[in-house]
């Protein structure tokens, strides 16, 4: 009879020492989180006391990455799924196994839990489409350029009709500066013309 009671002691015992040692879980419950695909998100899973070491610790989720059948999966089993995108701290942080996600896609959708020495907690992670920005179509380039091309004709060309026109009035005055100019070669010639033809007069009225 005293051993019974020593194996029920030993038993109540061990118990306690179990919930003594227990990882007491620095938050619990359901969290949401939205994120843009491509994104990282961190899912929290630690002891009050994050060098406290647990004695027992999975994530597991039902993400249609992980999951076909909407049932949970331990991550673990399926890690290759997630190679390269997952981050935990427990190895300087024994008691925290907080999950960074990152490069998130549509498929990572679901709902994620941490089983933490009994305890559990929940994050549902919704993801977003990024938004594009808006792109430059080719068309649009084209009316572009067609554009700059024609403004750049227009711009020429009055350029290049406002240098005739500056020449041709450039010239016009020159014609009537020699003209004015009875030193100059035409008006010398128009002298000599003036001459002829009074003379040629004078000579047909002596003949009359």
């Amino acid at each position: 009879m005293a051993h019974v009671h020593l194996w029920m002691f030993l038993s109540i015992l061990s118990s306690l020492q179990c919930l003594i040692n227990a990882c007491a879980p620095s938050n619990s419950g359901l969290r949401n989180v939205s994120a843009f695909s491509g994104e990282s998100v961190l899912l929290p899973c630690s002891c009050t006391d994050t060098q406290h070491r647990p004695n027992s610790v999975s994530w597991e989720t039902n993400s249609r990455r992980a999951s076909k059948d909407a049932l949970y999966t331990d991550i673990t089993s399926v890690f290759e799924l997630y190679r390269h995108r997952i981050t935990l701290f427990n190895q300087t942080s024994p008691g925290n196994f907080s999950l960074l996600l990152s490069d998130l896609t549509e498929e990572d959708q679901g709902s994620y839990v941490c089983l933490l020495d009994k305890t559990s907690r929940f994050t549902d992670i919704y993801v977003k489409k990024r938004p594009k920005s808006p792109a430059f179509s080719q068309t649009s380039l084209s009316v572009l350029i067609s554009v700059l091309f024609l403004a750049l004709a227009s711009g020429g060309a009055t350029a290049i009709y406002c240098i005739h026109r500056a020449r041709m009035e450039a010239g016009e005055m020159n014609v009537e500066n020699n003209m004015d100019d009875h030193n100059s070669t035409y008006g010398k010639l128009q002298r000599k013309y003036n001459a002829e033809e009074m003379y040629g007069t004078i000579g047909n009225r002596h003949k009359d």
